[in-house]
C-alpha cells in the first residue's frame, strides 16, 4: 500500500471517531423527554372566572347596543386582532406585533359582516390620568390611526346618553 492510501484510511478513521460522540449526543438530545414545566403535573390549575367588563363598562355597553343596533359591538378586543404590521420582513412584523400585543380597546364596532372595523371606542376613567397610562393611550391611538381605524374616547364620569353616543359615533364612521 502506498503512503497516500494509508494516510487517507487513517484520516477517515480519525474523522469517524470524532463524529461518533456527536451523533450519540444528537440521538440522546432527540430522545430526551422535555423538562416538566411548573404546574403541568397538577390536575387543576389555580384559575377562576372573572367578569369581562367592569360594572361601568357594562352600562356603557348597553348604551352602545341601544345607540348602534345595526352594527356588531365586540368588547375587550386585542389590537393584534384588528390591526397588523404591513411589512414584508418577518422580523419587522414581529417587532411591530410586540409593540401592540398586550394592548386592547374596550369596544370595537364592526359592520354587519363582523369583519370590517368601523371604529374603536375607549371608556376612560380616572386611571387614564397618570403619565404612564397617557403614554400607553397615545401609542394605542397612533397604532390605530396608522391602520386607518378611528378611535373615540368617552369619559366614564361624563357618560353620554345613547342618542349622543349614536350622533358622535356616526359622525366618526361617516367622516373618517
Amino acid at each position: 500500500m502506498s503512503f497516500g492510501v494509508i494516510f487517507l484510511v487513517l484520516a477517515l478513521g480519525f474523522l469517524g471517531l470524532m463524529a461518533l460522540p456527536l451523533s450519540k449526543r444528537r440521538r440522546h438530545n432527540q430522545e430526551a423527554t422535555p423538562k416538566p414545566v411548573r404546574g403541568d403535573d397538577l390536575d387543576i390549575w389555580p384559575f377562576a372566572p372573572m367578569p369581562i367588563m367592569t360594572d361601568t363598562e357594562v352600562i356603557f355597553f348597553h348604551k352602545l347596543k341601544n345607540a348602534l343596533p345595526e352594527y356588531h359591538i365586540f368588547v375587550q378586543v386585542q389590537l393584534s386582532r384588528i390591526i397588523e404590521a404591513n411589512s414584508e420582513e418577518t422580523s419587522e412584523r414581529s417587532f411591530w406585533f410586540n409593540r401592540i400585543s398586550r394592548q386592547s380597546v374596550d369596544y370595537v364596532v364592526t359592520d354587519v359582516d363582523g369583519q370590517t372595523t368601523l371604529v374603536a371606542i375607549e371608556l376612560d376613567d380616572w386611571t387614564h390620568n397618570s403619565k404612564a397610562r397617557q403614554k400607553a393611550d397615545d401609542k394605542k391611538d397612533k397604532a390605530l390611526a396608522s391602520a386607518g381605524i378611528a378611535i373615540v374616547r368617552f369619559h366614564a364620569e361624563r357618560m353620554p346618553s345613547a342618542d349622543m353616543l349614536r350622533y358622535e359615533i356616526m359622525q366618526v364612521i361617516e367622516n373618517y
